[in-house]
């Protein structure tokens, strides 16, 4: 070998302005041999998933784990969250991070893998696609105007670009899976080195004949109508994979790492993500408001308001775990209900705590279906929000629905089934009037209707109702609350309680 040819092959490997030598550096601190972690990353894309991540790394650095390997394969999800792991992987220096994308790394899976040291494919895997996009009502995509997607597009575009500095990544590539309009070129020297260029890098370098578009592969890779999505081997082309493995163990045993600890999802994670989806909670929904239903019609059985208690913990805790939930919507939820219970038991009868309440517990579930907004305010500000919400929408009035259905079927058939028949007051029943317990009411304290006044309902009470009472020689309404569970219009009833605005009566 010459001197010179010898010179010419150190500066390439020295000089830190050239084609290819910043990947080049980084493979020769790679770690060789030692003991490996492997963390699996599937499935959406949330808060749930990011802090099950964050505490994983902390169990592989604690098995002393110098490499991770992190086995991607998920579609995306919540903006925020992938933001903040891609953050949380550019940070780490005490560990050599791997990405292995197992059949996709889509949109959030592509930030989260080019935020990692290298990035190693299944055969067959995909990588890309992360714009942000809209979709209308009926969730068909529709074109976002150029400001609106330039504001949605920032933070994920300058993420993608920290990765590609941090890593050596072509800029072109990374920028090309977040912006339609960037096209991306491969092109390749007489020594057979091939990187990829944009258009004007394209055009300036295959002048000057050093370069010419590289064989193999259709120029340009990606046009300005698509979003880069590369699979196995054309990443490797593109300089964003270092490999193609069949498996992280199979990648391990080939370059020697010693796995210490194999951190896959628990079946409670597998759980949360089941609870998470939309037919689950569509499901806790119809469950949650058939036990209330049970609940008000035979109460004090137990068994009914359990299970709603159960559903309704479900139908917000999943949520919030995910970052779905705010603890905001948590509170509409519980003051609508609230506001219900006042109408059916406390002062039935107006029908505006009852409007109020319905209205603020379907807001509230409805905002559940949605993540927190990446924009500055707490309204919704992205296509991906305004989704979410429209699939919620549906989910919650679809159960309200299957739950009118269900509850008529329940008054319609439970009573003539053994069990519920010892639940379920469907017969007046007879009886004297019991006095009430306690302390003697003071002078002034009882009220109208008098304990002991006979009336007849004018409504069902469920047990929240209207009774008409005699009046001096007329007859009026009063809201009452009935002791004895269902009762139904027209039946004779008799004051038990008579304190304030609350009174309590009784089939007689």
């Amino acid at each position: 070998m010459s001197v010179q040819r010898l010179v010419v092959i150190v500066a390439l490997l020295l000089v830190p302005g050239l084609p290819g030598v910043g990947r080049a550096a980084s493979a020769a601190t790679q770690p060789s041999g030692g003991p490996a972690a492997v963390i699996r990353l599937s499935g959406e894309v949330d808060d749930y998933s990011r802090d099950t991540l964050f505490r994983r790394f902390r169990e592989a650095q604690a098995a002393g784990a110098k490499t991770v390997i992190l086995e991607i394969d998920t579609y995306g999800g919540l903006v925020p969250s992938a933001l903040d792991i891609s953050q949380f992987l550019r940070g780490q220096t005490a560990v050599h991070t791997i990405a292995f994308v197992n059949s996709k790394a889509i949109s959030a899976g592509a930030m989260i893998a080019t935020a990692c040291d290298e990035i190693v494919m299944a055969p067959g895997s995909v990588l890309g696609d992360c714009a942000p996009i809209a979709m209308d009502w009926f969730g068909h995509l529709e074109a976002l105007p150029p400001a609106e997607r330039a504001k949605q597009q920032s933070p994920i575009l300058r993420d993608f670009e920290d990765n590609a500095k941090k890593n050596g990544y072509s800029l072109a590539a990374a920028e090309a899976m977040v912006r339609v309009e960037t096209s991306v070129y491969l092109v390749r020297n007489e020594q057979g080195v091939e990187k990829a260029v944009d258009q004007p890098e394209y055009q300036r370098l295959t002048a000057s004949g050093e370069w010419q578009p590289a064989s193999g592969v259709s120029n340009p890779v990606d046009g300005p109508e698509t979003l880069l999505t590369v699979g196995s081997d054309l990443a490797g082309r593109l300089g964003l994979s270092k490999g193609i493995a069949q498996s992280p163990q199979a990648l391990a045993a080939d370059r020697g790492y010693t796995i210490v600890a194999d951190l896959t999802p628990s079946f409670g994670d597998h759980l949360i993500e089941a609870l998470n989806s939309g037919t689950a909670r569509f499901v806790l929904l119809v469950v949650f408001m058939l036990s209330l239903y049970i609940a008000i019609h035979a109460p004090g059985h137990g068994a009914a308001e359990a299970i709603a208690i159960i559903s309704l913990g479900l139908l917000v805790g999943v949520p919030l775990l995910t970052g779905y939930a705010q603890w905001w919507e948590i509170g509409l939820i519980i003051t609508g209900l609230a506001l219900c219970a006042f109408e059916i038991f406390v002062f039935p009868g107006h029908g505006v705590s009852l409007v109020t309440g319905f209205l603020l517990v379907l807001f509230g579930l409805v905002m559940t279906f949605a993540g927190k907004d990446p924009g500055p305010s707490w309204l919704p500000t992205t296509a991906e929000t305004w989704h979410h919400l429209r699939n919620g929408f549906f989910v919650v009035i679809g159960a309200m629905a299957a739950s009118l259905v269900g509850g008529a079927y329940l008054q319609r058939f439970l009573p003539k089934l053994p069990l519920f028949r010892r639940l379920i007051l469907t017969q007046v029943s007879g009886g004297t009037v019991p006095t009430p317990a306690g302390p003697p009411m003071k002078a002034g304290e009882d009220v109208w209707p008098f304990l002991g006044t006979v009336g007849v309902a004018a409504s069902d009470l469920k047990p929240g109702g209207v009774v008409r009472f005699p009046y001096g020689a007329d007859t009026r309404t009063a809201p009452v609350v009935s002791a004895a569970g269902f009762v139904p219009e027209g039946t004779r009833v008799v004051v038990q309680e008579a304190r304030g605005n609350r009174i309590v009566v009784r089939t007689a």
